[in-house]
């Protein structure tokens, strides 16, 4: 599997758009999600917002003061080798300061590279604290413009490409693997009031057969949720006449509504909304989202369903809180064995399995 993730809010909508204060790191109680904050010693604005999205219903906003911390980081399984990432962003005016950016884990992280904005509009390219490229862009405000990312560290590549334009080579610096992905000014890199917007990340390596070079332009739609129940249906709801009303929520209520199983082995399996794009899109892959937490040691088995045929993928772990949702990237069609098509995407059943650690 190439494709190591995407998003853009739509899954859970947390954490909201909102004034917070968090010198450290950290995630927004009771809001799961895989993205932390940060703002410093002062109060600051960001998280997943629905004002103004590039597609679909949401996106990333960061209000950035001058001289402050406003940031938002979150991470897509292993630290890559080799990654190609695409995203797409605007400012409200143009001001100097940082965009976007990977760090390692560390304690104290270390930028890998970072994507700066000037006040011009130019976009400057730095492999770890070394400017390679000043890239005169000609942008103005308010316009949604594609950044895409290569990197790979073990020889010191590093290539971008502005919305369409020739590859800009940044390569030659030694550049620590990355673990975090990064929006917006984790070090107080802005010289006066802007607003930051970001949408449509998608991130890829270089591991499979497919999704495994420059994304194109891709776009992430309204998240499609369940709509009904199937046969199968061995989980309890917590209230209610229907299992599905207990999931299907914009924004995860936790304990209030719920499916639970206490039975190796019960599975529960539901229908979903269509998903209505041109006829000529191309879908590279499905993220199932599972927000869900254990009381005991246990997995959850993703399970897809079609026309009589039940596929059980690999088997995740569970947290003991609801605070990290389970992503389940579901890259190619395990039913018909090849790419997704919108029709058989419509038609197919997904659901949860409980398993044994």
């Amino acid at each position: 599997m190439a494709l190591r993730g995407f998003d853009s809010g739509e899954a859970t909508k947390f954490p909201t758009y909102a004034s917070r204060v968090s010198s450290a790191w950290s995630s927004v109680a009771n809001q799961p999600s895989r993205w932390q904050v940060k703002t410093g010693a002062y109060a600051a604005s960001m998280g997943v917002d629905t004002t103004d999205p590039f597609y679909g219903t949401t996106h990333f906003h960061l209000l950035s003061a001058t001289d402050r911390t406003v940031a938002m980081r979150r991470h897509f399984a292993a630290t890559p080798a080799e990654s190609y990432i695409s995203f797409v962003f605007k400012l409200d005016a143009l001001v100097a300061r940082d965009v976007f950016q990977l760090t390692t884990a560390a304690a104290t992280p270390v930028t890998s590279m970072r994507i700066h904005s000037d006040a011009s509009g130019n976009i400057l390219v730095y492999a770890a604290t070394t400017l390679k490229k000043t890239i005169v862009t000609g942008w103005g405000a308010n316009t949604w413009h594609q950044i895409r990312i290569h990197q790979k560290t073990s020889d010191n590549t590093l290539e971008v490409i502005l919305d369409n334009g020739a590859i800009e080579d940044c390569s030659g610096t030694a550049m620590l693997p990355w673990y975090f992905l990064v929006l917006g000014n984790p070090n107080n890199n802005t010289t006066a009031t802007s607003h930051l917007y970001i949408d449509a990340i998608q991130v890829n390596d270089t591991t499979g057969s497919v999704n495994n070079s420059w994304p194109d332009s891709p776009r992430i739609p309204t998240a499609i949720r369940p709509d009904g129940d199937t046969a199968s249906t061995d989980w309890a709801r917590s209230s209610g006449s229907n299992d599905s009303d207990m999931i299907k929520e914009e924004q995860p209520d936790l304990d209030t509504t719920y499916v639970s199983s206490s039975n190796i082995g019960d599975a529960s399996r539901y229908t979903f909304g269509n998903l209505a794009e041109p006829s000529n899109a191309v879908i590279i892959g499905v993220c199932l989202t599972i927000v869900a937490k254990r009381a005991d040691a246990a997995k959850i088995i993703p399970v897809v369903s079609r026309g009589g045929t039940t596929v059980e993928l690999t088997a995740v772990d569970v947290e003991t809180d609801y605070m990290s949702p389970i992503e389940v990237i579901i890259e190619q069609d395990p039913i018909a064995v090849g790419a997704w098509t919108q029709t058989n995407l419509n038609a197919t059943e997904f659901g949860i399995k409980h398993a044994s650690p």
